[in-house]
C-alpha cells in the first residue's frame, strides 16, 4: 500500500510518480523473489547475507542507472536537488578514486524509480517480515577500471614495484554503525540491498562478507576507551566499523579489530567474496561485517546501486537513550546526515525525507 500522506518536499511529482510505476518496467522476476523470501530470510538469519537466485532488476533498469552515473558525478541533479553526499567531481578528484553519492534518489528520477519502487519494498518487507517499508538512504558506488600500468601490482608487493596506492576500496564495516544507530528498536530495524549494475566479480572488486559476523558480540562500532567527543561527533579516530579505508593492505582492518574482541578466532578464514551477475543483488543483515578490495580489472568498471531500508514504524533514538545504539553510534545520538532531517523536540521519522515506498 501507499500511505495517503503528503509526498517528500519539493520531490513531491516525481517521488510518487515512480514509486508507482509498473513493478514490470523496473524488475524482473518478481512473484520468483516473493517465493524464495523465506530462504534469503534463513540466509541473511544464518550467514549475515543472501545473493539472490534470480535477476532482480531487468537490464533496461541497470543500463539506465549507468548512463545517469557520469551525468550525476557532473553535478546534472534533473531534480534540481542536490544529493546528502557526493564524492569525487569530474576534473577534481583523481580518476581512479573510488566514487560514491548518498540519497541520489532526490537529485535523480531514474535512480528514484528504482530505490523507492513499491514493488521493491514489497520484497523488503516480505524477506523481513515488515508491515512497512521506508527508504534511509541510497548509495551509488562506482569503482573505475584500474590503471593500465598498475594491473599486475597488489597490496605491498604493489608498492615495492613502485605502483600507485589503490583509492578504490572500502573498508570492511557494519551498515548498523550509520544507519541502525540511528533508530528505535534498534534490532532488525535496517536491511541492505546491494544492487549489481553489470557482472562484478573478485577481479572487478565485488562485497566481500565475514559470514556469520552480524552474531559478533560484543557489537561495538566505536572502540572502547575513546573519550573524545569531537572524534566521536565526527566519525574519525577509533572507530570499528569504518567505511573509508586507506588502501587494499588495510580495508580489513577494522573488521579484525571486531573479531578479536569477540575472541571468534582466525576472522580471515570466514571472508567470502560474492559475484554476482548484472541485475542481481544480495541482501545483507545491518550487523554483518563487509567491504570490497580494488578493482583490478584495466576495463571494466564496477558500478552497484544500493537500498538501504528501514522499518515503517522506527522512530529517532531519544536523547539520553541508554540503548546500546544511541552509545556505540559513530556520531552520537543522531549523524550529521540523518540528524539534518530530525526535527526539533520530535522522535518522528518524517515520511518527506525518509517515504514510505510499502
Amino acid at each position: 500500500f501507499l500511505p495517503a500522506r503528503a509526498p517528500p518536499y519539493r520531490m513531491l511529482p516525481h517521488a510518487t510518480r515512480t514509486m508507482r510505476q509498473p513493478a514490470r518496467a523496473i524488475l524482473a522476476s518478481l512473484e520468483q523473489h516473493l517465493n524464495d523470501a523465506p530462504l534469503i530470510a534463513s540466509r541473511l538469519s544464518a550467514r549475515g547475507f543472501a545473493p539472490t537466485n534470480h535477476q532482480l532488476l531487468t537490464k533496461q533498469t541497470c543500463a539506465k542507472v549507468r548512463d545517469r552515473l557520469p551525468r550525476l558525478f557532473r553535478g546534472e541533479f534533473d531534480t534540481g536537488n542536490y544529493p546528502d553526499e557526493w564524492h569525487w567531481r569530474e576534473g577534481i578528484s583523481k580518476e581512479h578514486a573510488a566514487r560514491e553519492i548518498c540519497n541520489a534518489w532526490k537529485s535523480d528520477r531514474t535512480i528514484a524509480s528504482v530505490v523507492l519502487n513499491e514493488e521493491l519494498g514489497r520484497l523488503v518487507a516480505e524477506v523481513m517480515d515488515w508491515d512497512s517499508v521506508r527508504i534511509a538512504q541510497d548509495d551509488l558506488v562506482w569503482k573505475p577500471p584500474s590503471p593500465q600500468d598498475d594491473s599486475n601490482t597488489r597490496g605491498a608487493v604493489g608498492r615495492e614495484l613502485g605502483a600507485q596506492r589503490r583509492i578504490d576500496t572500502v573498508g570492511f564495516h557494519q551498515d548498523s554503525a550509520y544507519i541502525s544507530t540511528q533508530f528505535e528498536p534498534y534490532d532488525s530495524n535496517s536491511v541492505t540491498l546491494w544492487m549489481a549494475l553489470e557482472d562484478v566479480d573478485k577481479e572487478s572488486g565485488c562485497v566481500e562478507y565475514a559470514v556469520g559476523s552480524h552474531k559478533w558480540r560484543p557489537l561495538l562500532h566505536y572502540a572502547e576507551g575513546s573519550e573524545n567527543e569531537k572524534e566521536r561527533n565526527s566519525g574519525s579516530g577509533s572507530e570499528i566499523s569504518s567505511f573509508h579505508s586507506a588502501d587494499e593492505t588495510s580495508y580489513r582492518n577494522s573488521m579484525l579489530v571486531a573479531a578479536n574482541l569477540a575472541e571468534c578466532g582466525d576472522p580471515q578464514e570466514t571472508i567470502e567474496a560474492v559475484p554476482v551477475k548484472e541485475g542481481r543483488a544480495i541482501f545483507h543483515h545491518q550487523d554483518v561485517f563487509h567491504g570490497s578490495g580494488p578493482n583490478m580489472s584495466t576495463h571494466r568498471h564496477r558500478r552497484a546501486l544500493v537500498g538501504h531500508y528501514i522499518r515503517g514504524d522506527v522512530s529517532f533514538v531519544t536523547s539520553g537513550s541508554t540503548s546500546r545504539s544511541k552509545q556505540n553510534g559513530p556520531f552520537g545520538t543522531s549523524s550529521y546526515i540523518y540528524g539534518r532531517y530530525r526535527r526539533y523536540n520530535s522522535v518522528d521519522v518524517d515520511t518527506s525525507f525518509f517515504p514510505v515506498i510499502y
